[in-house]
């Protein structure tokens, strides 16, 4: 997928304009220059020009020429990929489109993408990564809360979150066996959860369990009472993925009289509900989403704006709440 070729010179003109190349009320070079240096007919380069007009960055006055016009009023088309209306609290500088994932599952849906000033994929799932590639560096994006190498994005540190709260609880308790319980979806989310608590564990030099947990209520239940192997006095850390493992481990528990904090250690993610929900509080990482979406908007007006930036991710590490578990 390629931009088509007067998209690419408006945006390049329109790049020359916020770095003072071409300052406010001065003209554009004459349109024989910039067909020669852009090398295009003179129908793509006046479609380009056309569309920065419309768009308010050039003013055309007849029969002097193109001019750059006063810094625009009007907000950056942003399409943003999954999600709810998050960004609209932290920028007022978008002019957003939502659009679902699902709707960007065919290639034939790809280009539309590239009509807009740039572009959020919020938690966007493997499926769409051939997406973002084949946008790449020809328009601004920024991905929320996935990491991709060599693509900016702002991202809850969700791997160095579960190495901290592994590492820590395995230097408390070399005696202990650590336990990961992987949910059946196939989400990178997670996987990054996972890939913190083997990180850990290698660190140490301990061995590890991983149960990939079945989908259903009853079948995590009775996985956890063929796999789980609690004896009071002999401790036990299990890590879970999500929300998702807490449930089916709080009635495990209960059903096994667990003695949580003593001789079993439970952690999970974004689990902020108060000890009346599960009986205790469980110890948990919390997302920052004011800091993630800021972050996340900032990064891509900045990068919209023209400006290059060496470091192309930042994560933002969650508030850690120590439980009873």
């Amino acid at each position: 997928m390629r931009t088509q070729p007067f998209r690419q010179i408006a945006r390049e003109l329109e790049k020359r304009i916020r770095n003072g190349v071409y300052p406010v009320d001065s003209a554009l070079p004459s349109r024989l220059e910039l067909t020669r240096e852009f090398d295009v007919a003179r129908a793509t380069l006046d479609r380009a020009i056309g569309e920065l007009v419309d768009s308010g960055i050039l003013v055309s006055r007849h029969g002097s020429g193109t001019f750059v016009a006063p810094p625009r009023q009007q907000k950056y088309r942003v399409i943003q990929i999954g999600g709810g209306d998050y960004f609209n609290e932290y920028s007022d500088s978008f002019d957003l489109t939502l659009l679902p994932q699902a709707e960007l599952v065919q290639r034939s849906e790809w280009r539309r993408l590239l009509e807009y000033d740039g572009i959020l994929w919020v938690r966007p799932e493997a499926v769409l990564f051939p997406a973002i590639e084949a946008v790449g560096n020809q328009l601004p994006q920024v991905l929320v809360n996935r990491v991709v190498a060599d693509l900016p994005y702002v991202s809850t540190d969700h791997r160095g979150a579960y190495r901290e709260i592994t590492a820590s609880r395995l230097a408390e308790m070399p005696d202990a066996t650590p336990v990961f319980l992987q949910s059946e979806r196939n989400s990178l989310v997670t996987a990054y959860r996972r890939d913190g608590f083997i990180d850990a564990c290698r660190e140490a030099g301990r061995f590890y369990d991983l149960l990939v947990t079945p989908s259903s209520f009853e079948e995590r239940l009775r996985m956890f009472n063929e796999r789980l192997r609690y004896d009071p006095g002999k401790r036990l850390i299990v890590v879970g993925d999500s929300l998702v493992q807490t449930g089916t481990l709080m009635r495990w528990g209960s059903e096994h009289h667990v003695r949580w904090g003593v001789d079993l250690f439970y952690s999970d993610f974004d689990n902020d509900y108060p000890a009346d929900v599960w009986g205790v509080t469980v110890t948990s990482y919390l997302q920052d989403h004011t800091a993630l979406y800021q972050e996340a908007a900032a990064k891509l007006r900045r990068l919209i704006e023209g400006a290059s930036e060496n470091e192309p991710g930042k994560l933002v590490f969650p508030q850690f709440r120590r439980g009873d578990t």
